[in-house]
């Protein structure tokens, strides 16, 4: 008679046994493949990375402080802007500044004041959901220059 070796307790047992007699190992059994726990950890170091780089992405984004002076000593306008790691600012004197625009905007989107140079550039000079048009008119009278008022929710 043909014995076989039972993976379980190494005991030796008939060939055509279903069951070990000493273990009761069922010999059809299959155990199921393991996945790699490689993958796994790989996808979710991987999300991780991701989330936390947008997450300080947008964090970094938020951390900038707009400070913004009219200086009437030199006549110009200096906008500064703070970041974490740097200080950007941009002095635009009065003659470079084309005009002033007031831009309205509907459906819950802020109205925004906006400096526009000779050379087309623009700075924003203030932002709010409430009404500007005061800011706006005080600063093209402080200037001396034109205040150009648009209506962005009627040209959509």
């Amino acid at each position: 008679m043909s014995t076989k070796i039972c993976p379980n307790c190494n005991a030796e047992v008939p060939a055509i046994a279903n069951l070990c007699k000493h273990c009761f190992h069922d010999f059809h059994y299959v155990p199921p493949k393991k996945k790699s726990p490689l993958w796994t950890l790989l996808f979710l170091a991987l999300g991780t990375s991701v989330v936390s780089a947008m997450v300080f992405a947008h964090i970094y984004a938020q951390q900038k402080v707009m400070n913004i002076s009219i200086d009437r000593e030199t006549k110009s306008i200096v906008f500064t802007t703070k970041y974490p790691d740097r200080t950007d600012a941009d002095r635009v004197a009065w003659g470079d500044i084309a005009s002033v625009e007031y831009l309205k905007n509907g459906e819950g989107k802020p109205h925004q004041v906006w400096v526009v140079t000779t050379g087309s550039k623009r700075y924003l000079y203030s932002e709010s959901n409430d009404m500007l048009t005061i800011e706006a008119h005080r600063l093209a009278e402080t200037i001396a220059r034109p205040l150009v008022e648009r209506d962005a929710a009627a040209e959509n």
